[in-house]
């Protein structure tokens, strides 16, 4: 299965998932490194745009593309209709479950709905999982957003 991943062209190339461990996310704590992806790229620029907080962020950005192994024991999938009502909005929920999952080294990745686009996947890639050696990191490509995108952005 291929994810991708959006970033500044500095950062793309992380393995360790350090921008994750230092900021935390919607499906991980501060001190708790992964790596976020998407199954589609639109849905990964989307989640990256959704992030900006300026111009700047959103330029000089890369695509890579990354294959993770099609075994559904080491990669999970969150059931969307088990998760709380009003999940989007309870960062903590959120951050909790995740943990459960980043703290199984047994675990390569878990799948979870985009707040954005409920009706596509995000894939969160723990970076500590003993599977992590089984992911192929393939092609990187520059990206250059629309100027129209740009102009939302202050």
């Amino acid at each position: 299965m291929i994810v991708y991943r959006i970033a500044h062209i500095k950062y793309i190339d992380d393995r360790e998932g350090m921008g994750a461990k230092l900021f935390g996310g919607r499906w991980n704590e501060v001190n708790s490194p992964c790596i976020y992806t998407s199954q589609q790229v639109s849905l990964a620029f989307l989640e990256k745009l959704v992030h900006a907080r300026a111009k700047e962020q959103m330029t000089d950005i890369a695509l890579l593309e990354i294959e993770l192994p099609d075994e559904s024991e080491i990669i999970l999938n969150v059931d969307d209709k088990k998760l709380t009502k009003n999940w989007e909005d309870d960062i903590h929920y959120t951050q909790w479950i995740g943990s459960q999952f980043l703290e199984d080294l047994s675990i390569l990745a878990f799948s979870v709905p985009s707040v954005l686009v409920p009706f596509e996947r995000n894939y969160v890639i723990n970076t500590r999982s003993s599977f992590f050696k089984e992911i192929k990191f393939k092609r990187t490509f520059n990206l250059t957003t629309d100027l129209r995108f740009l102009s939302k952005l202050l």
